[in-house]
């Protein structure tokens, strides 16, 4: 059995890393950014899989997010860390994405609620005259 840090690592931190989004609400907003915190705590160079093809890396993330800790330390330290780099690298983008999405729908939102009542103002306005 490897000896790597994922045994005395806190499963709630791998679990909060391989949370999935939830319904857009400020709960989630929250958890996102609870999740985004997490995985740029881990400090992972930013060049770090510059090199390798993002059919591969997704073929990492995929089967780190899978596995569950006792599978993961039965590999080679190597590969575990390898798995785990990858899935952090990808969380880090995915989080973001909907960090940033989410804030685009809102401000969209917002935008329409703001339109629609002047809208309507101006076209009480205009009828007067």
């Amino acid at each position: 059995m490897p000896d790597t840090d994922i045994d005395e690592a806190d499963p709630s931190v791998l679990a909060l890393i391989k949370a999935a989004t939830g319904i857009v609400s400020l709960s989630s907003m929250l958890a996102e950014i609870a999740q985004l915190e997490a995985v740029r705590s881990v400090g992972l160079p930013s060049g770090l899989f510059a090199d390798v093809a993002a059919k591969v890396l997704a073929g990492w993330r995929a089967r780190a997010a899978l596995e569950s800790r006792s599978h993961l330390r039965e590999h080679s330290d190597e590969l575990t860390l390898t798995l785990l780099a990858a899935l952090v690298h990808c969380r880090t983008w995915e989080i973001t994405d909907a960090l940033v999405t989410v804030h685009a729908i809102e401000a969209r939102v917002d935008r329409r609620v703001t339109k629609q009542p002047v809208a309507e103002f101006k076209r009480v306005q205009g009828k007067e005259k």
